[in-house]
């Protein structure tokens, strides 16, 4: 019963964080109560809103005006909720897989986050993780984010409070290894595409997540 509830509370975290992210995104207020369609301004029954039931049973289109709403959103949103189950039993992992989501989202839409979310955050970890490994790395993570942001302009500021906030709900290991799995992902999705620009957070989080899964089932 209660992996039951955690299943259908963490369904509930992470379609409220993407339809928050959706809102932001298209500079649409949180102000309104209602979910609604972005194509046609339709208000979305309740049962158009259930987390991947719904999008599974309308093949992830509106209901009123059959515009889709992503191929695989069915699939990234259910991916997403059991990754959030598995991490239900560390908290701090799990605020911190939620924050990635969202900045997550927000980065593949428009390329810029708000970042700002995440200094509350990050003023706790370092009252949490205040030993001399985790500052050291964290100085020397910011200095060369702001030379990389500053000078060579291969950085968003924004992907700095991102960083320092996986430095600090981490180990320097898992750091480490997922700096180095996103950086990999970014590099191979650069060849693929051909782009000189993307969203460097959805590849830190990919990084984040696969090495907090792989500590989870095989170690």
């Amino acid at each position: 019963m209660e992996n039951i509830f955690i299943f259908l509370f963490n369904s509930i975290i992470v379609s409220s964080t993407i339809c928050t992210a959706d809102r932001l995104s298209n500079s649409v207020s949180l102000k309104i109560q209602r979910s609604f369609c972005f194509y046609c301004g339709h208000n979305l029954a309740w049962f158009d809103t259930i987390p991947v039931v719904s999008a599974c049973i309308l093949r992830n289109k509106c209901r009123y005006c059959h515009a889709s709403f992503g191929r695989y959103y069915a699939i990234f949103e259910l991916l997403y909720i059991l990754i959030g189950t598995f991490l239900w039993g560390t908290p701090v992992a799990w605020i911190t897989g939620v924050l990635l989501l969202f900045l997550s989202l927000e980065d593949c839409s428009k390329q810029s986050i708000h970042a700002n979310i995440l200094f509350p955050w990050i003023g706790y970890l370092l009252v949490l993780h205040h030993d001399a490994e985790h500052l050291c790395l964290t100085v020397l993570i910011l200095i060369l984010s702001i030379i990389l942001v500053k000078h060579r302009h291969t950085l968003g500021s924004g992907d700095i409070p991102v960083l320092l906030s996986l430095i600090l709900s981490t180990t320097p290991v898992i750091f480490s290894c997922t700096l180095l799995i996103g950086c990999c992902l970014a590099l191979f999705y650069l060849l693929y595409s051909q782009q000189k620009r993307l969203p460097f957070v959805p590849f830190l989080s990919g990084g984040w997540v696969i090495t907090n899964l792989y500590i989870l089932f095989l170690l």
